[in-house]
């Protein structure tokens, strides 16, 4: 049976720390893969968004679910980018191309959102939730959102990378001046 874990809100010093890396066996173990469960439950009872990083909710280890799929803010979101997936022990090995300022917004910093400068493209090394060891290339809001939860495992959060403050706005806002943009550009 799955339970909704508790958050880990910013300020809170569990998210500024690096976390632990897992072993084949620690992820494969059945306090780690209940964990991994209650994470994937946690962010769909409560609808925080794309991901959630273990210190997220107060486990300081190398740990990310992510479920990517159209929401309210995302509705029309092309099937190529859904993807459900833990990711464990993640390090960025290649970056393509430029960084772009992209929107973003964070479960531990409730309703806000901000441009943070992210790679299109990165080749990321891991292991999923059965320990299997994988690198692959993700493009695109996958990316992104590995990016955003990569730094959640090394103690960064998004409001440190944002480099234009001016573009901070609350979810609401966020909700009308950019979700609205695009729905009348489309």
């Amino acid at each position: 049976m799955n339970k909704i874990l508790t958050r880990t809100e910013f300020g809170n010093p569990i998210l500024n720390q690096k976390t632990c890396m897992l072993s084949k066996q620690e992820v494969q173990s059945p306090k780690i893969q209940k964990l991994i469960g209650d994470m994937f439950y946690t962010l769909e009872e409560k609808k925080y968004g794309v991901a959630l990083a273990a210190p997220q909710v107060g486990q300081s280890i190398a740990l990310t679910v992510i479920n990517i799929k159209p929401t309210r803010i995302r509705p029309d979101l092309p099937k190529n980018q859904w993807a459900k997936m833990a990711v464990i022990n993640p390090k960025i090995t290649k970056t393509y191309g430029k960084r772009s300022q992209l929107w973003e917004g964070c479960v531990s910093f409730p309703n806000a959102f901000a441009k943070v400068p992210r790679y299109k493209k990165i080749e990321l090394q891991y292991l999923d939730e059965k320990g299997t060891g994988h690198k692959k290339v993700f493009e695109g809001l996958l990316a992104h959102v590995l990016q955003h939860e990569t730094d959640h495992l090394n103690g960064h959060l998004f409001v440190e990378k944002v480099r234009d403050t001016s573009s901070f706005m609350t979810e609401s806002e966020y909700v009308k001046r950019v979700v609205g943009a695009k729905k009348n550009h489309s």
